[in-house]
């Protein structure tokens, strides 16, 4: 997925570890306090913390996120574990082997663009990371099982709860809205009008968002309500929402409400696996799920002194 961290900012944070912890290891891990010596330079002892004070200093948002997917890895199998979410490890290697020829291609292209000649892949991987092909290929099957499990995870979540699927069309001026509210109503035409007029990403595709939203990811609780007891092709709003430093006023147009399904994964992981092949997972879908899933094990990431 796009939303995820890509390899190119992890590869450095890979260089700086010799190993990742394993399942049976306690979280937070106290056997490796930040005044420990990870080396030596100039013959001073480098600590963790150094080495996390360094790496967040050159790739802040980066690091952020690296260290944002461990919790997020730790509370994916923390969750799939009791409902008993596995991935075919036919499936895992398939997409390993998918994503490690992309990475070669993608190395191989890169270095003749910039030296006029392919460079061996490993060979790269050793200077920028120093690491093996073999390292790299068992950190990215593991990642790539992870990111296969939340995609289960997310879409059974979806099935069991309430969903909305919803058009939405967004504007800075309220009574501009309404307005374009009363056309949409009268003649049909909210595609139309969230094409020419909304601010959201979604104006291009005439507003419809699309996935569908869980109750738990709409935060007002009056724009909730509505939302799921209105039926299909009822027009709600403005409703105002707050747009980084102003107020911004969205209009919905509900296309469907779907009640939850009753089951436990093992009876609904066929209806999981087709809705995967028939629609993949988007990055907004993974991306509301990722705060659903991290607020509910209760992890807040914290900013460093100058970030908002």
């Amino acid at each position: 997925m796009s939303a995820r961290l890509p390899l190119a900012a992890v590869l450095p944070l890979l260089a700086a570890c010799s190993s990742a912890p394993s399942d049976s290891d306690p979280w937070p891990d106290e056997s490796a306090p930040l005044s420990g010596t990870v080396g030596w330079l100039d013959e001073r002892p480098v600590t963790y913390g150094a080495v996390a004070r360094y790496l967040r200093t050159k790739d802040p948002e980066a690091f952020g996120r690296a260290l944002e997917g461990l919790v997020l890895e730790r509370v994916t199998r923390a969750e799939a574990a009791p409902l008993k979410v596995s991935v075919r490890p036919a499936l895992v290697t398939r997409e390993t082997d998918r994503r490690m020829r992309d990475w070669e291609r993608r190395v191989r292209a890169a270095s003749k663009e910039e030296g006029g000649e392919e460079i061996d892949p490993a060979l790269w991987l050793q200077r920028v990371a120093g690491i093996s092909v073999a390292q790299l290929r068992s950190w990215v099957r593991d990642h790539t099982e992870i990111e296969l499990l939340q995609d289960r995870l997310l879409r059974y979540e979806a099935l069991t709860s309430p969903q909305v699927e919803v058009s939405i069309l967004v504007s800075k001026d309220e009574a501009h809205l309404r307005r374009l509210s009363a056309v949409a109503a009268r003649d049909g035409s909210f595609p139309a009008l969230a094409r020419e007029h909304s601010l959201h990403a979604s104006a291009k595709d005439g507003g419809r968002i699309g996935y569908p939203l869980l109750p738990a990811d709409i935060n007002d609780p009056a724009v909730r309500e509505q939302l799921f007891q209105a039926d299909a092709g009822k027009i709600l709003g403005p409703f105002p929402t707050r747009g980084g430093q102003e107020t911004i006023h969205q209009l919905y147009r509900v296309e469907r409400v779907r009640p939850a399904r009753q089951g436990d994964y093992a009876r609904l992981a066929r209806e999981v696996e087709r809705d995967l092949e028939a629609r993949p997972v988007p990055v907004g879908e993974y991306e509301r799920w990722r705060r659903r899933i991290l607020l509910r094990h209760g992890f807040v990431a914290a900013h460093a002194a100058g970030e908002s």
